[in-house]
């Protein structure tokens, strides 16, 4: 079975397995035989381009980070029936650690004496 996805670099816009042989799957393989539509048929990625996923932003698709909590060793299935908040609160650690996150920690310049 093919799946088609929709998209630029890592970023999927959309991802559709269709049903072998129907008329979805025969629009598809044309969108893909054309470049300029953005669709490609993922089992024609070189080995090259089949990478671990990079972590996705917070605003893409629920496919997205689907793909990134499997490549962090979760489950298909469970990923996908998990809400996307779900899936960014469990897997989506911050890529810049978080720093100035944190008001409480305070100035340690801003000491009490004046």
């Amino acid at each position: 079975m093919s799946v088609y996805v929709r998209g630029a670099g890592d970023h999927q816009a959309e991802r559709i397995q269709p049903e072998p042989g129907s008329d979805e799957e025969a629009r598809l393989e044309a969108l893909a035989a054309d470049p300029a539509s953005g669709w490609r048929r993922l089992d024609e990625l070189k080995p090259a381009e089949k990478s671990e996923p990079s972590r996705p932003a917070k605003s893409a698709l629920k496919p997205a980070w689907v793909d990134w909590a499997v490549a962090q060793g979760a489950d298909r299935a469970e990923a996908e029936k998990a809400s996307k908040d779900d899936l960014i609160a469990a897997y989506g650690g911050e890529p810049d650690g978080g720093q100035g996150d944190d008001p409480a920690q305070g100035d340690p310049g801003a000491g009490g004496e004046g």
